[in-house]
């Protein structure tokens, strides 16, 4: 998807402003070949070098991210500025000014100074992108949630893309800070590392020192398949890094049992691996007190069975529409948040609507993590910064915020 849009808006860029402007054709030429080449990045690596994500020197993946990030920056201020354009265009037919004309006599500048702005922008958007992030601490108010987990506080870590852009120091301060968070559980949903267990073992590494009273527990996501998921499984596991892949475990909480599920990602198909299954975790049902998960129902002082609360891993959000109403919490990420702001819609409508945040009720909640990280290919935040969340669940009436 990201290459049909950079072509796109790239094609937007040669023929709305490059192609017109006062060079010559030969410069013309070169500058539009530099531009299309930016624009198939990632087919470029692909047919160079076998992979999306090849073994090539972290400056080089930056590096050749960066023109791609502000020529797709320059069209969305283009867009932006041809849109107002238009508006002039109409309000001086309808004779109110003459803002259109005033715009058009200075395209030229207008087009440089947008430029400008989109080399300025990409300048404070790479860094935001490759720094560690802040843990984000966020209350959720759960119904029905039983007194023995009220407080209970949740890691979620969700697209590290641990990496040659993402190494292994990187790692170590994001495992600093999530241990520093004091968590009871810690969650991982997903795009882990980019790379096989032979080239990212020692990068990934650092995730075995994850500390958490109830345990470190994965789902994989579609990056997980591209860098061989079932030779990652028993690595990860080794590591302490429970993976749940279409299965549920039982934590237990002064002595209260909580259902922790997880469901692969749809990518695992195309490897001839099985996909997401959350009809085979989950009993149909509309009470969330009273779904379900192996592990049995809790016989309660009044004799009643009653299932344990349900927490389910995700990669992608958009399953939250198949099992809203059926799971306390899930937790997501994939979106990246959209990593740039405006960006964030176009992400959020190929996602189900969902993109980063909060969403559901009390009854049934989805969080979507903005990510730690970011595949290296496209190194870009903008005004969408990575996150490690830290979540604490309270009663109902009881949350702080």
């Amino acid at each position: 998807m990201l290459t049909a849009f950079s072509l796109f808006l790239t094609l937007y860029v040669l023929l709305r402003v490059l192609w017109r402007a006062p060079l010559s054709l030969s410069l013309r030429l070169l500058l539009a070949v530099l531009t299309a080449a930016g624009a198939c990045k990632l087919l470029l690596f692909r047919f160079f070098f076998g992979s999306y994500s090849p073994e090539i020197p972290r400056w080089f993946q930056i590096g050749t991210g960066i023109p791609l990030g502000i020529v797709l920056l320059f069209a969305a201020l283009s867009l932006a500025r041809d849109g107002l354009l238009i508006l002039g265009w109409l309000a001086e037919r309808c004779g109110l000014g003459r803002v259109w004309s005033c715009l058009r006599r200075h395209d030229a500048r207008l087009s440089l100074g947008l430029a400008v702005l989109a080399v300025l922008l990409a300048a404070t958007a790479v860094p935001a992108a490759l720094r560690v992030p802040a843990v984000r601490e966020m209350e959720l108010s759960v119904r029905h949630l039983p007194p023995e987990l009220d407080g209970l506080r949740l890691a979620h870590l969700s697209d590290l893309h641990i990496s040659r852009t993402f190494s292994r120091t990187w790692a170590e301060e994001l495992v600093r800070r999530v241990n520093a968070a004091r968590p009871d559980v810690v969650f991982l949903t997903g795009d882990i590392m980019d790379g096989s267990p032979a080239l990212r073992s020692d990068d990934v590494g650092p995730l075995a020192d994850l500390r958490a009273p109830l345990g470190v527990f994965a789902c994989p996501g579609n990056h997980e398949y591209y860098s061989d998921y079932p030779a990652w499984r028993p690595v990860l596991r080794h590591m302490g890094i429970r993976t749940l892949d279409n299965e549920c475990v039982v934590a237990t909480r002064a002595a209260r049992e909580l259902a922790l599920c997880g469901v692969t990602d749809p990518a695992a198909a195309r490897f001839g691996l099985p996909g997401p299954n959350p009809e085979g975790l989950l009993q149909h049902g509309s009470d969330t007190r009273a779904l379900i998960a192996p592990g049995g129902a809790e016989t309660r002082p009044d004799g009643r069975k009653e299932r344990p609360p349900v927490i389910l891993l995700s990669h992608r959000p958009a399953l939250f529409d198949a099992v809203r109403g059926k799971v306390m919490l899930q937790l997501s990420g994939h979106t990246h948040g959209g990593s740039i702001l405006g960006v964030d819609r176009l992400v959020a409508a190929f996602n189900g609507g969902y993109v980063r945040g909060l969403y559901g009720d009390e009854d049934s909640r989805l969080v979507v993590s903005s990510g730690c990280g970011l595949w290296g290919g496209f190194p870009y935040r903008l005004g969408v910064p990575g996150e490690i969340l830290l979540l604490v669940l309270r009663r109902a009436g009881e949350a702080a915020s």
